[in-house]
Formats: C-alpha cells, structure tokens, sequence
C-alpha cells in the first residue's frame, strides 16, 4: 500500500486525493494477532500546506475477535479518523501533532494503519450486554447451558471444608 508523494513534494499538486482499499490478512498488537476479514478502505486526502503535508482520512476495516466473557467469535467493524503531518525524518517529528514518517517519496500506508488500528481496537468485546459467559469450574458456556457442576449433590465437592460451616448460615432467615 505504497502511495508516491512525488506530485505533492515538487508542487505539481497541492492535493493528492486516497480512496482505495488493500487487503491486509492481519495486524499484531500486544502478542495477538487480529485477522482481517475484507480489504481495509481508505478515503480522505494529504494536502500540502506550506512546507509540510497534512493526511486526513477515514479507515474502515473489520476484524475478528472474541467475546471477553465467553470466547464466541466475533466480527468487529471499525471506522475511524485519521489526522496528522507527514514527515521525511524521526527527527522532525512534532510534539504536540499526530506525525507519521514517510520514507524518500512514498508513504507505506500500511504503517500507519498498523499504528492507528492500536489506538481504536477495542480493549474489551462482548457478544452481548448481557453476555453469561463461561463457568469457572466446568467451562459450560452460560448462555447456551446450564451448568450442573454445582448441583446441591456435588456441593461437597467444591465447598472448602474451613467454609462449610457457613453454608447453612442463614438457613433460617
């Protein structure tokens, strides 16, 4: 996803105009790697303004996940705003202003995807608000079944013997 800055760097243009979309199979991030399921969208501009140029995008992609509670797999859509100068050298990169480096003439997109999809991935997925999920001790998955390991039978099983006595605490309530 190599994008030539050639045009706007000697001012042929002052506006280069992106809508295209690249499939991508996956992006890493935190030892986990999020698998792509269509091609990743691109629409916006770089607009040359003075001596610097300045990205504004939207990116849309979707990506498989798993709920946080139950392990379903899920596919997640995100959309979001990309913004910032682009700059030749690390060196120039600006303290207060979102800045991705491009290299000689061309702009790897997928770089900047890659960076940006860090910041919007959701740290937390869920199926559904009222998701059960998975049981501690047999792994029933709530809400297609009903757990049985803690059947008044199998109590004993699971109860900790410095704890039982509490068990018909307040039986008598």
């Amino acid at each position: 996803m190599i994008i030539s800055l050639e045009k706007l760097i000697k001012g042929q243009v002052d506006i280069l105009d992106l809508n295209f979309s690249q499939k991508i199979d996956n992006i890493n991030y935190c030892g986990k790697s999020y698998k792509i399921t269509n091609p990743v969208e691109v629409k916006g501009k770089i607009t040359k303004t003075g001596e610097k140029m300045y990205l504004d995008c939207e990116i849309k992609l979707s990506i498989l996940d798993y709920c946080s509670r139950c392990l379903k797999e899920l596919e997640i859509d995100l959309e979001y705003p990309v913004k910032g100068f682009l700059v030749k050298d690390e060196e120039d990169v600006l303290e207060d202003e979102d800045t991705f480096v491009y290299n000689g003439d061309e702009l790897d997109f997928k770089d900047i995807i890659e960076d940006t999809f860090i910041l919007n991935v959701p740290q937390k997925v869920l199926c559904d608000e009222d998701c059960k999920g998975l049981c501690p001790s047999c792994g029933a998955n709530l809400n297609e079944e009903e757990c049985k390991c803690h059947d008044d039978k199998n109590d004993k099983e699971f109860i900790d013997p410095r704890f039982a006595k509490l068990k018909d605490f307040f039986k008598n309530d």
